[in-house]
């Protein structure tokens, strides 16, 4: 049989050296920053961009940055 089994999807710090060694040390208010900063970026890039692997990869980072965004404001509520 097909196995429809969805991957779940991969976290920031998985996907961003940046954000994992540096950014997820910094305080909550920092990151809430860097998380808003790569959602504009990156849509920025996916706006921009016409090769649909590249389209990929920035569609899972933001969906990513977007995941973590939510967290970090639920942390600093």
């Amino acid at each position: 049989m097909f196995s429809f089994y969805k991957h779940p999807k991969k976290t920031l710090t998985c996907i961003d050296n940046l954000y994992n060694s540096t950014i997820s040390k910094l305080p909550t208010e920092n990151r809430i920053r860097y998380c808003e900063s790569l959602i504009y970026r990156t849509t920025e890039d996916l706006s921009n961009s016409k090769c649909v692997m590249q389209k990929k990869k920035l569609n899972k980072i933001l969906d990513a940055a977007k995941k973590e965004l939510k967290k970090l404001k639920k942390l600093n509520m």
